[in-house]
């Protein structure tokens, strides 16, 4: 049983992101469980892992300035709840009520399910603003669940609740006394909602409330396995659904955001790795999805902040928008060949990667999963099915973009991590595909019947 964690892109895109940052994913905030983004005026704050809950704020969701600890000493009942604890506080999380902003924060002993969840509260977000309002729920040692990773949010009626929990028996949830920021007496029942995963984020858009967890191990750099999985509920304490129908209290959980992982056999990781520790901030110019990844290549492995594009397609569900790159995509059969452009009347080839243009690919999100595909350096020439329908055995090229069928591709996330690049005008039915599954240089793509398999699977590089 796994108890604890821690220590030990196109101009129609660009112009929807033109009011922020060039670069919209990565930031310079590296710390672990960071909390939902906040905003007070012109300035955004966000809270994350570390001594004292640690704070952070920003003028532009990218670039952040540590503030220190927002509760620099350990509240009163910390002693006699979680004795081993010195103040090391995980995964906070911070909302606006009615003027008032609530600190929660998790205490816990390392490898032990003896932990309590505390609220601290603020009406400026100023760093020595934070006052402590008392323990809120706490789980002993031995206990069968882990009193972890809170999430605090409001129902659609406008109630205020906190979920909680870890892997020990996955997510909880209670009502909150905005009086008091601890359990509501008019409701004193503790819910279920997900039977597994651990850092829970609950929220409410258009009559549905949407449910993220975290499955899989933290904390092993390049090596970590988090993953992010959903569902949704009509109403707020469950049950939650994935797009299959399946209950989140039954092993439900729909893949959100994976990574390819240092499994040990030298394919080289994602360039970020571990998704972890969902949050949404609806800002004015759309909504941004705040997540950490358990190691990042370009920040030495440090667990960095990345900030994104969410998106809702039609049918409801959100999706994490892609940043623009530009990207290489390599071949999951081998460590080297990369899908190169070919104009004319060819395919798509595999060639050893040499960072030319026509191996680098600029996308552009088009809605509702679809992509399109530029090379980079290019403002014509786009990733294109040769067919209209496109059938088995399609040959695909690049042709000038004109945001036709053919030119819209879907990028499905795997659970390994990898994605399959499925043909819209094949009815998202057929994956790029490397003909025979051959790793001979030169080798064609095309368009098969999507089976799954590696000759279907590409990672995405940042150039």
């Amino acid at each position: 049983m796994f108890w604890g964690r821690r220590h030990p892109g196109l101009a129609a895109l660009l112009g929807l992101l033109a009011a922020a940052p060039a670069h919209v994913a990565e930031t310079n905030c590296l710390v672990r469980d960071p909390s939902t983004i906040v905003k007070r005026g012109d300035t955004y704050w966000i809270y994350g892992t570390g001594f004292g809950t640690q704070q952070f704020s920003s003028k532009d969701r990218i670039h952040w300035t540590r503030r220190g600890p927002a509760l620099p000493k350990p509240p009163d009942w910390l002693a006699a709840t979680v004795p081993a604890n010195r103040n090391d506080v995980w995964a906070p999380d911070v909302h606006l009520y009615h003027g008032k902003y609530y600190l929660y924060s998790a205490y816990s002993q390392w490898g032990t399910t003896n932990s309590g969840i505390g609220v601290a509260t603020s009406t400026t977000l100023a760093p020595d603003s934070w006052v402590e309002q008392g323990l809120v729920v706490h789980s002993d040692k031995g206990a069968n669940e882990n009193d972890i990773d809170p999430c605090v949010f409001e129902d659609a009626a406008g109630a205020m609740w906190l979920s909680y929990g870890s892997f020990s028996s996955g997510i909880k949830l209670i009502k909150l006394d905005p009086a008091t920021g601890r359990q509501a007496t008019d409701d004193t029942h503790v819910y279920s909602i997900s039977s597994n995963g651990e850092a829970s984020y609950v929220y409410y858009r258009d009559g549905y409330y949407y449910l993220w967890v975290n499955w899989d191990s933290c904390c092993s750099g390049s090596r970590s396995r988090y993953n992010i999985r959903m569902g949704r509920s009509r109403t707020v304490t469950g049950p939650y659904l994935d797009t299959h129908g399946k209950d989140m209290m039954q092993g439900g959980g729909t893949l959100f955001l994976g990574s390819v992982v240092d499994d040990g056999t030298g394919r080289p990781p994602d360039d970020e790795v571990g998704p972890g520790h969902v949050g949404i901030l609806h800002d004015a110019d759309g909504y941004w999805l705040s997540t950490h990844y358990e190691w990042a290549r370009d920040r030495q492995g440090a667990t960095t902040v990345n900030v994104q594009r969410l998106a809702w397609d039609s049918d409801g569900w959100p999706r994490a928008v892609l940043d623009p790159g530009p990207y290489k995509l390599t071949s999951f059969l081998s460590t080297h060949e990369v899908l190169t452009g070919v104009k004319g009347p060819s395919l798509l080839q595999t060639w050893p990667d040499k960072n030319a243009n026509d191996q680098s690919w600029t996308l552009g999100y088009e809605g509702d999963g679809y992509y399109s595909l530029l090379e980079n350096g290019s403002t014509t020439g786009a990733m294109t099915a040769r067919d209209a329908p496109a059938k088995p055995g399609t040959k695909a090229g690049v042709a000038p973009f004109a945001r036709r069928d053919t030119q819209m591709w879907y990028l499905q996330q795997n659970d390994d991590g990898t994605y399959t690049v499925l043909a819209k005008s094949g009815g998202k039915t057929l994956a790029l595909d490397i003909g025979d599954c051959s790793l001979v240089d030169g080798s064609g793509v095309g368009l098969w019947t999507s089976l799954g398999n590696n000759c279907q699977k590409w990672q995405l590089h940042r150039r």
